[in-house]
């Protein structure tokens, strides 16, 4: 059967391996990008995998009432030992925090041991609190989920909670 050819005007006639890879072409390219999304969504969760998780998490308790020694540090910030909330206690050493309104709204977090605040900070409401207590003596800590001793912590007040964290040697991270 002879073809005939094209008149004028008339388009020519489409080849059709062109005419399919056009019409699987936004089915490859929807493809990808369901790929391209399965893998972010994958490397986030081995993300936050990965991330330490709190030994120990301290809620409030407001029925206790805060009798410590105050230090410059917390009388900087106008604060009395009955401005802060206890979140109980870790081993040897008490938590409590605080919220000021002079400077600025800031939200304090105490650790008191032997009746004193050994390590105070403060942060903006925006963001969490973070206390290190560098070096205490393993014994009067639980020691970490491995059941090895440690001597470096890590305290994170957010919302109303203390979050504690444990390392069991300074290079090691965080558990």
């Amino acid at each position: 059967m002879d073809e005939s050819p094209v008149a004028p005007g008339e388009a020519p006639p489409r080849d059709s391996s062109k005419q399919r890879a056009r019409s699987i072409l936004p089915w490859v390219i929807a493809g990808l990008a369901v790929l391209g999304a399965a893998i972010a969504v994958i490397a986030f969760v081995a993300d936050e995998a990965s991330e330490p998780g709190p030994v120990a998490q301290l809620a409030q308790d407001e029925s206790v009432e805060g009798s410590f020694g105050i230090d410059e540090d917390v009388e900087f910030f106008a604060l009395t030992a009955s401005d802060f909330v206890s979140h109980g206690s870790y081993g040897a050493l008490e938590l409590w925090s605080a919220t000021t309104t002079e400077p600025q709204d800031t939200r304090c977090l105490a650790i008191v041991s032997e009746d004193r605040v050994s390590v105070f900070r403060c942060s903006a409401p925006t963001i969490d609190t973070i206390a290190d207590f560098p070096s205490i003596d393993p014994r009067v800590v639980p020691p970490a989920p491995s059941g090895e001793p440690t001597s470096y912590l890590r305290f994170v007040l957010h919302d109303d909670v203390v979050d504690v964290y444990l390392a069991p040697d300074p290079d090691g991270g965080y558990y």
